[in-house]
C-alpha cells in the first residue's frame, strides 16, 4: 500500500510499504479521510516528542471495513467507521476505573507502536470503532477526533446554563470549544485570537463576543463583558505561554480553567501559582475522553454540531508534504485539512 512515512525531523516520504495484517480481534479499514492534526506536525518538526521514526502518523481516521478478524462479530465488510484513538489494556488501575484514556499500558493509534491513518489501509482493534451515521460524510468523521478532545473536556468538567466562557484561540480546537459550550447552554461565549478570519468563523459557530488581541485590549474587554468579575470558565486552546498565563488571569474567583493547547517543549511558562491559590481556582488538563464519541456522533447527525464547514481543504496522499506545509503556515484560511489516501 501507499503511505506517508515519517522518517526523521522534517522528513516525510510517501512510498509503498507492506499492507497491514490484522489480528483476530482487529479489522482492516480502507482509509477514506484522515485529518491533519497540528500535533502530528509538531512531531514531524521535532517540537513534540511522542515516539521515534520511522512511523506512519495520523490519528484522525474514517473509512470502510474491508476485512474482519475471526473474533470480530459486530462488524461486517462495508461498514462505514470512525476510529477512536485510544488503545487500552482493559486491566490496569485506570482502565478498571473507566479511564482508559489514561491506561498505563496503552497508547494512541497514529503514534508508535500503532500505525496511523496517513495510509491507504490501517489495522484497527474492533473495540476502537464507531459507526458513521448515514448523513455524516467521511470528511466530517475524519476530523471527529479533533472535536472529541475539546468536547470531552467540557463533558468531564461540566458547566452551568448561562456560564460565561473565555476561549483563547480560534483554530480547530477553539472552534470545537465554541460549539461544545454553546450546545451546553453557555450564556456568553468570548473568543480571543489574533486571526481576523478565524474570529469571523468563531462568530459563525456561535461566539457572542470576539476580541482581536492585535487591535483591542483583551483585559479591558473581558472585564467589561463580565462586570469586572472575570469569566466562569477560562479555556486555553492555543498553548502559548501568554495564553496559559491569561487563562488564570481572566477567570473569576472560584472559577474553572481548562488547559488544552500544548506548548512547545522549549517554551518557558510562568505558571501563576499564587493567583490559583488566592483565587481558589480549579485547573484542569484536557486531552482525550473515551465517553463522548457516541454522544458527539449523535449530535453531529442531528445537526447540533457543524464539522462540515470546519473542513476547508482536501489533499491526496501524494500531496501530504504540501498539506503539512499548508496547515503549518495557515495558508488560505485553512481550518482543517484532510487527506484522501
Amino acid at each position: 500500500m501507499k503511505a506517508a512515512v515519517w522518517i526523521g525531523k522534517n522528513q516525510v516520504e510517501v512510498k509503498e510499504v507492506e499492507d497491514p495484517k490484522i489480528k483476530s480481534d482487529e479489522v482492516l479499514v480502507k482509509v477514506k479521510s484522515a485529518g491533519i492534526c497540528s500535533t502530528d506536525i509538531h512531531v514531524i518538526k521535532g517540537d513534540f516528542y511522542n515516539g521515534n521514526p520511522p512511523h506512519i502518523l495520523g490519528h484522525e481516521i474514517a473509512g470502510d471495513i474491508i476485512e474482519i478478524g475471526e473474533k470480530v462479530d459486530r462488524w461486517k465488510n462495508g461498514d462505514r467507521v470512525v476510529v477512536e484513538t485510544m488503545v487500552n489494556c482493559g486491566d490496569c488501575y485506570y482502565c478498571r476505573r473507566g479511564m482508559k484514556n489514561l491506561c498505563d499500558h496503552g497508547g494512541d493509534i497514529g503514534f508508535p507502536p500503532y500505525q496511523g491513518g496517513y495510509a491507504e489501509y490501517i489495522a484497527v482493534p474492533a473495540r476502537c470503532l464507531y459507526r458513521i451515521p448515514d448523513n455524516v460524510t467521511y470528511d466530517e468523521a475524519g476530523i471527529l477526533e479533533s472535536f472529541i478532545c475539546p468536547a470531552g473536556s467540557i463533558f468531564r468538567l461540566g458547566m452551568h446554563f448561562g456560564d460565561t466562557i473565555l476561549i483563547q484561540g480560534a483554530g480547530p480546537a477553539g472552534l470545537a470549544y465554541v460549539q461544545s459550550v454553546r450546545a451546553c447552554g453557555a450564556g456568553k461565549i468570548i473568543v480571543a485570537a489574533r486571526n481576523e478570519k478565524r474570529l469571523r468563523l468563531a462568530k459563525k459557530f456561535g461566539a457572542h463576543v470576539v476580541i482581536d488581541i492585535q487591535k483591542e485590549n483583551m483585559e479591558s474587554r473581558i472585564m467589561e463583558e463580565t462586570d469586572g468579575h472575570g469569566v466562569d470558565i477560562s479555556i486555553d486552546a492555543a498553548g502559548f505561554p501568554s495564553t496559559v498565563e491569561n487563562s488564570i488571569k481572566y477567570v473569576r474567583k472560584g472559577g474553572n480553567v481548562i488547559l488544552y493547547g500544548i506548548p512547545d517543549d522549549r517554551d518557558y511558562i510562568n505558571f501563576p501559582v499564587t493567583q490559583i491559590i488566592l483565587k481558589q481556582l480549579s485547573v484542569h488538563g484536557a486531552s482525550g475522553n473515551p465517553h463522548v464519541w457516541q454522544p458527539v456522533l449523535d449530535l453531529l447527525s442531528q445537526g447540533i454540531f457543524n464539522l462540515k464547514d470546519m473542513v476547508t481543504h482536501t489533499f491526496t496522499l501524494d500531496q501530504f508534504n504540501e498539506a503539512v506545509d499548508f496547515v503549518s503556515k495557515r495558508k488560505d484560511g485553512v481550518i482543517k485539512a484532510v487527506v484522501h489516501p
